[in-house]
């Protein structure tokens, strides 16, 4: 049945909650618009969800259908494949197409050859996804030192989102072209100055990872241009399409067995349904091989201090927590105190909200307002910088983990975590627009990446 990409408008809060809870329509979080009756969100749905929400008395406006527009995406990536070569791709500052998932290791492993081994690493990664590929990540940062902080960023989570892989090699070329020539980078109207790319590779540590589900891209590029999840077996009995797979952004430790630590309405945007076709949490906590790949990354290198997980869509800037409401009074409202399990991801209750330290929301809010700065100083666009929570919670992602790991173990950096979610909701197929478009996000969001370098110490 295809699916398609619509807007959909219900009355109040119950409305937009029941589009998780009943309809189990996959709802773009952060596009969330509030209206003078009611609320609209970007999602996508099929036809007998549609019909089923039309009943119900919600306004649907129907875009592409998902499925037919996502082969035209895949026949452009074939046909712009042959036309440019891997070795003319991506030249220092450009690039002229999606990458392959081979043509991002390669690029990857070409930033740490001559003349860039005397400041970068590549580092092999131990856990082979599902279908037997190894994964690297790259170290850019020369000379040590005790007091170094360690910036990690990381992409490919989601294997829809084609354009994140290719944001984070546009940033290693720029950042270590610039760097080797001693030269600054324009991006728009930012300027970095030859100074301090010198600075940043010289004084910072920065984790590059920017493949982590290789085995869902290629997937998502050859077949089903919208899976989402890794590709891990059906279990036995099970040989729908949609069973295959984990969305390795809900498999991470942070309240990953949402159904013990939620109120039962919260309208989390997660599954245990092992053939849920979206969000499937897996087996277990850091199941999967992607997780675990980008879990050791944290444990490896102690230093880290921010960390970016870079995904689509809805030109958003985020910033813990993701499972409720931030409240900074009440410390002991907090996700490991079993009190309050069963009280969690309701929006506006009173509750449950989630403590995170004053200083702490001031560090990261600002340090997100550099990247917002950056994005629209490139070519106009607005990204909004908020919580990650809004009606609808998340348990068990990248960010959340990221930022919990301090306040679970004191002898753990605490790391400044953040979501960036690329690309306006307008764009048809907007987890891989048309290039054209796609290239001047790399751009923006290059530039936001290099402006929080900049910024983090």
């Amino acid at each position: 049945m295809p699916r398609y990409h619509v807007k959909i408008t219900g009355k109040d809060y119950e409305a937009m909650a029941d589009l998780v809870r009943i309809y189990k329509v996959h709802v773009a979080r952060h596009t969330v618009e509030k209206l003078a009756k009611g609320y609209r969100v970007d999602a996508h749905a099929d036809g007998r969800q549609i019909r089923a929400l039309e009943s119900a008395g919600y306004k649907i406006k129907r875009l592409e259908d998902l499925d037919k527009e996502g082969k035209v995406r895949q026949r452009e990536v074939r046909k712009a494949a042959k036309k440019v070569p891997a070795a003319e791709a991506i030249q220092a500052t450009t690039m002229a197409r999606y990458l392959t998932v081979d043509e991002i290791e390669y690029w990857l492993a070409d930033s740490a050859k001559t003349p860039n081994d005397t400041f970068t690493t590549l580092i092999t990664l131990p856990n082979p996804t599902w279908e037997k590929r190894t994964c690297h990540a790259l170290k850019i940062g020369k000379d040590v030192g005790s007091n170094r902080p360690a910036i990690y960023l990381l992409g490919g989570v989601h294997a829809r989102e084609w354009g994140s892989p290719d944001i984070l090699i546009s940033f290693v070329r720029r950042l270590t072209h610039a760097y080797v020539a001693n030269t600054a980078i324009t991006i728009g109207t930012n300027t970095f100055t030859a100074a301090q790319i010198k600075k940043i590779v010289e004084t910072k540590d920065i984790y590059v990872f920017p493949q982590c589900n290789p085995d869902g891209r290629y997937y998502s590029m050859n077949t089903d241009a919208n899976w989402r999840k890794n590709r891990r077996p059906a279990p036995a009995g099970h040989p729908q399409p949609s069973c295959v797979g984990v969305d390795i952004n809900r498999n991470y430790d942070f309240l990953w067995n949402y159904p013990m630590y939620y109120d039962p309405t919260a309208p989390v945007v997660n599954s245990t349904d092992p053939c849920d076709y979206q969000t499937y949490i897996g087996p277990s906590a850091v199941s999967e091989p992607e997780t675990k790949n980008a879990v050791w990354i944290f444990d490896k290198y102690p230093k880290i201090r921010y960390f970016i997980d870079v995904h689509s869509y809805s030109e958003d800037i985020l910033y813990s927590w993701g499972d409720d409401d931030d409240q900074t009074s009440n410390a002991s409202m907090n996700f490991q105190n079993a009190a309050y399990n069963g009280k969690r991801g309701i929006a506006g209750d009173a509750q449950y909200k989630e403590y995170i330290p004053a200083t702490d929301k001031t560090t990261a809010v600002n340090l997100a307002n550099k990247m917002k700065t950056a994005i629209q100083n490139t070519r106009g666009r607005v990204y909004k910088v908020e919580q990650s929570m809004d009606l609808y919670p998340t348990a068990g992602t990248s960010d959340d983990y990221a930022f919990s790991r301090h306040f679970v173990d004191k002898k753990k950096s605490k790391i400044y975590s953040y979501t960036i979610e690329w690309g306006s909701p307008n764009n048809p197929t907007p987890f891989h627009p048309f290039y054209p478009e796609m290239a001047k996000i790399i751009q923006e969001i290059t530039a936001a990446l290099l402006a929080f370098c900049v910024a983090a110490t």
